[in-house]
Parts: C-alpha cells; sequence; structure tokens
C-alpha cells in the first residue's frame, strides 16, 4: 500500500456504531443476586443465558470502561471455532472423545449466535461465508496438511484441499500453493454484538453500570473506588484485564493484538481478486495474517502474535504501533498486490487473554459464589458465547450440556513473576518470527519449527 495514509488511530468497529446511551456510575452500597464483572462478551452472554435460565435473578453488570471496551470491540471479526492449535491441546489432555465433544458444541455456537442476533433484532453484519486457509511456501504446505491430517483421523472431513486455481474461485492470494477451506466461519461487526446484546439484557431487567472498576473481589463483595456490592455470587469477566483485581495476579497473560482496515475498496478490487462474498482469508505463518472484508467493502487485517508488555501491561491496547502496523500493511499488499495504493483509514490494538497452558476455562464455586471464564486466546468472538451459556447454567443451577464440557473447572497453573514471564514470552515471539523469517527465504522447515509449534502464542 505504497503511500496510504492513515486518518483515524481507533477501532473501526467502535467508531461505526451511533452514539452510545448513558450508563452511570455506581455509588454507595448495592445488592444484587448476581454481579458480573466486564461487560465484554462474555460478560454481556453470561448476564443474557442467566436472564432467560433464572430471571427471578437480580442481575447486575459492571464495567470499568463502556460496553465493549477491551477485546470484544477491537478483534478482527472473525466468529469461527476451527480452533487447531485447542482441538490439538484438548485431544491431548482429556482424549479423542472428550476434545471431540467440545469441538463439536463449540461449533454449534455460530447457530446460536446467529439465532440471537435474529431474535434480538441485532444488526452486525452477520455473513457465514467461510475461511481459506493459504499456504505459500513448502513448510506452510506441510503444515495445513498436517492439520488436515489431523482432522481426518478425528473424523473431521469438512475441510476441502484445494490447488491454487480451486483456491482462487474463493480469493486469489499470490504465491499460494495450497489452500483449505471450511465453510464454519462467519464475520460479524463486534462492537454492535456488544452494543446490541447490552441493550437486549437492559430490556430484560439487568443493570449495567459503566465507569465503574472493580478494584476487589471476595465471596459475597465487590470492592469498587465508589461503591460496595453484596451479591450471592460475584462472576469475573475481565479477560485480558484479570490481573488488576486482587488475588487474579498472573493468571491470565495480557496479549496485545493489531489491525488495520483500509478505506472502503472499489469493485474492481474485488474483482481482481476473485473475493467470494464475505469469505475470511489466513496465510499459515506462525505469525499470521487474517483478513476480513466488511460490509462497507473495506478490507480489515490483522496480525496474530505476541505483543506483551512487562507486569502484564494492558496500557498498549489502543495504542498507535507504527512498525507492527507497517508489517501488517506490508504483508497485505504482499498478498493482494491489487491493494497498493489504497488507503490505511483506521488502525488499532487491543488485548486477549491467554491462560498459562493456552486453554480457555469456565470456573465456578457454588460453595464460595465465586465464578470466572475466559482465556480465549484470541477466539473469543464464538467461544464467549458458550463461556457464557456454561457459566449461566452452573450459577443458575439449571442442568444443562454444556456444563459437561472439559473446560467446566479447569484450572491452569499461573503465569511465571517477572523478569521470567517477560522473557519467555517475548523469547517464543522471537523464535516464531525468526522462523517465519527463515522459511520465507530458504522455502524449508525453520530449525526450531517443533519447538514454535508447541509454545508458540
Amino acid at each position: 500500500m505504497t503511500g496510504a495514509t492513515t486518518r483515524a488511530c481507533g477501532s473501526l468497529w467502535q467508531r461505526e456504531l451511533p452514539p452510545r446511551p448513558e450508563r452511570p456510575a455506581l455509588h454507595g452500597e448495592a445488592r444484587a443476586d448476581v454481579v458480573i464483572i466486564g461487560a465484554g462478551f462474555t460478560g454481556l452472554w453470561t448476564a443474557y443465558y442467566l436472564s432467560t435460565f433464572a430471571p427471578q435473578l437480580r442481575i447486575l453488570l459492571i464495567e470499568a470502561e463502556s460496553v465493549g471496551y477491551g477485546a470484544s470491540g477491537r478483534n478482527g471479526g472473525w466468529c469461527t471455532t476451527e480452533m487447531p492449535a485447542l482441538l490439538a491441546s484438548l485431544v491431548r489432555r482429556y482424549g479423542a472423545m472428550d476434545g471431540m465433544r467440545f469441538f463439536r458444541t463449540a461449533r454449534k455456537t455460530l447457530d446460536e449466535i446467529e439465532r440471537v442476533l435474529d431474535a434480538e433484532s441485532i444488526d452486525a453484519g452477520f455473513a457465514r461465508d467461510g475461511s481459506l486457509y493459504v499456504a505459500r511456501t513448502r513448510p506452510q504446505v506441510d503444515r495445513l496438511g498436517a492439520w488436515q491430517d489431523m482432522r481426518l483421523k478425528l473424523g473431521i472431513r469438512d475441510m476441502t484441499m484445494l490447488g491454487p486455481d480451486e483456491a482462487g474461485e474463493y480469493a486469489r492470494v499470490e504465491g499460494t500453493l495450497l489452500a483449505g477451506f471450511t465453510p464454519h466461519c462467519a464475520v460479524v461487526q463486534p462492537a454492535a454484538v456488544a452494543a446490541g446484546l447490552a441493550a437486549a439484557v437492559e430490556r430484560r431487567g439487568v443493570t449495567i453500570a459503566e465507569h465503574t472498576r472493580a478494584l476487589q473481589v471476595t465471596p459475597g463483595t465487590v470492592v469498587t473506588p465508589e461503591a460496595v456490592i453484596r451479591a450471592r455470587s460475584v462472576l469475573t469477566a475481565t479477560e485480558a484485564y484479570t490481573g488488576g483485581l486482587t488475588g487474579h495476579a498472573r493468571r491470565v497473560l495480557p496479549v496485545i493484538s493489531r489491525a488495520i482496515a483500509t478505506e472502503p475498496l472499489p469493485v474492481a478490487f474485488w474483482q481482481q481478486t476473485g473475493w467470494r462474498d464475505r469469505v475470511t482469508v489466513a496465510d499459515s505463518r506462525y505469525q499470521f495474517a487474517y483478513f476480513h472484508r466488511t460490509v462497507d467493502g473495506r478490507l480489515v487485517v490483522g496480525g496474530r502474535g505476541a505483543g506483551y508488555r512487562a507486569g502484564s501491561g494492558t496500557s498498549a491496547a489502543g495504542r498507535y504501533g507504527p512498525r507492527t502496523f507497517a508489517r501488517l500493511r506490508a504483508a497485505a499488499t504482499e498478498m493482494f498486490p491489487a491493494l497498493a495504493g489504497h488507503a490505511i483509514t483506521h488502525c488499532w490494538s487491543g488485548a486477549y487473554g491467554l491462560h498459562r497452558d493456552s486453554e480457555p476455562a469456565v470456573v465456578y464455586d457454588a460453595a464460595s459464589g465465586l465464578g470466572h471464564a475466559g482465556g480465549y486466546s484470541g477466539e473469543g468472538i464464538a467461544l464467549s458465547n458458550l463461556a457464557g451459556r456454561t457459566l449461566a447454567g452452573l450459577v443458575g443451577e439449571v442442568k444443562r450440556p454444556e456444563a459437561r464440557l472439559c473446560w467446566t473447572g479447569h484450572r491452569a497453573r499461573r503465569w511465571e513473576p517477572e523478569p521470567l514471564r517477560f522473557l519467555g514470552v517475548r523469547g517464543v515471539s522471537a523464535l516464531a518470527t525468526l522462523a517465519d523469517r527463515y522459511e520465507d527465504r530458504t522455502d524449508r522447515t525453520a530449525p526450531l519449527a517443533g519447538f514454535v509449534l508447541r509454545t508458540v502464542l
């Protein structure tokens, strides 16, 4: 995108929303049956299903900033449950039967999200046109083939392997050697989902208090700067921002991810690239790039890596990162040369949560009333819905099949103290970057590829 300019530093999704309703901060004493901390996807979905399963409960949802402020309003807009690394991890830990039960249940989440968006009249640009995973070097071909082999061994037969010409019928990516297409991915305007869910739960009687930061959580009590809340159940849905709560240090690692968006692209661009509908595209590097076509014809480009600040800081979320954004722009132009000359109009970043074993979890202790969910490793649009249903069923004492999944009750060990945490995360990220550069240059598998595959974030 030679000569392209950036006119706005901020999430495209959040800037597209109409003016938000005023939700005053909480002051003084407050009481509820259930208090949920965090008005992102996990907190909103939990409130939505809890108000459905147990409508008699008084539910209070508090948010340190505003609805959808965190990853829920700053992600890449992919709603997918493909989870290649997570599926392999679950199969290793719990066995093929439990791993596949989780996979099949998670996959149905796309149907559930679409159902709720329709039922609540939430216009979030939902379109389920699938994903194209592209391999552009021989090592990437090997990795894509290994993923397909794993799926076939588990009986998952819905990814179609495509040669360059066949892949070009979905999107023509420069240098494609092999691609895999799966129909199980949707795209959404994520901030619109969050805003719509907030309105839906308020219609159901849930109270949302914004600018109300939880400082301390104990059984039955949440302390904020201006209020003390008493509740039978206290649920933490803070994902990457969990470390700021007393007693939760090192439980969740905040990882900074970045994205850019182009100006609305002309019809000629989409015709030249052969881009079908709103299919999503991702390459097969370790530090991969992924692409989302918006309703108004922009191209959103995200990058997966391990942007981590010492001390698990989240202050980089929302900041401008010129070098990272330049790399995203270069990767996009390399894969889609027709982008050259088109302007970048938005750039943003956000923090997602990562557990030490890279597995998400839903936990609720009925005795203390404390619960939490998260650690989605960047795949939270879909998994947060499943987590919300699970957590709501546990709290509402409603028998739900989701509660029997292997992630229920899972507790990962905490991350190492600093500076070991910083050195480890940054070291793995650097190894992944070096591996990508080596493979791009030599067309051979990087010597440390096995290690990177097991540990890259």
